[in-house]
């Protein structure tokens, strides 16, 4: 086993994703539904069959030592 510390940049574009208005959530039901997405693309996800064509997720750098 080995110890690393780093850092990991993701960037999740999305396009044209229906969220409620109003509820003084949509931030958090956008960000949730972001990191999903974030997720989905692990070759360990169990959720992959949640991949939406609307998101798309980068791996922008890593910085790992």
């Amino acid at each position: 086993m080995a110890v690393f510390s780093g850092e990991v940049t993701i960037r999740v574009k999305f396009n044209k994703i229906q969220i409620p208005v109003g509820f003084g959530m949509t931030s958090a039901i956008i960000k949730h539904r972001c990191v999903e997405q974030a997720y989905a693309i692990s070759p360990w996800s169990q959720i992959k069959d949640s991949r939406d064509k609307r998101f798309e997720v980068t791996v922008e750098d890593e910085d790992i030592i």
